[in-house]
């Protein structure tokens, strides 16, 4: 009987100490320009190796920022959404070429989930 009542108490002491550890404490921080540039240099990485683009340079705009979802205390995060993009902006040398720019727009049109009116591709200079 002792053994129990001392599990008892163990199991009560537990969830008190658990629900006494704030979860909103635990910070991460995510920052949409550091997503920006990060995803800019895959997606340079990857075009200017498509064959008759050379080098390239990306502009993309968000639609929105980090999306942070919780559980209904507001305290417990659940999930979080990345930023959504609006448009992406390509310049690069062979961008006069159609040939080209159908690569160009269809790969970012597949990889970033954007429709392809959303995607401009353009020789640079």
């Amino acid at each position: 009987m002792i053994i129990g009542l001392g599990a008892i108490l163990l199991i009560f002491l537990s969830s008190q100490l658990t629900n006494s550890k704030p979860t909103e404490n635990v910070k991460t921080e995510f920052s949409s320009s550091q997503y920006c540039q990060n995803l800019t240099s895959e997606l340079t990485d990857m075009i200017e190796n498509l064959e008759g683009v050379g080098k390239a340079q990306i502009l993309l705009t968000l639609e929105s920022s980090y999306e942070y979802v919780y559980l209904d205390d507001d305290k417990t995060l659940t999930k979080v959404l990345e930023p959504k993009i609006r448009g992406v902006a390509v310049t690069c040398t062979g961008g006069n070429d159609p040939v080209v720019k159908e690569k160009v727009t269809k790969l970012l049109a597949t990889v970033l989930s954007v429709s392809t009116s959303s995607i401009s591709v353009s020789k640079s200079i």
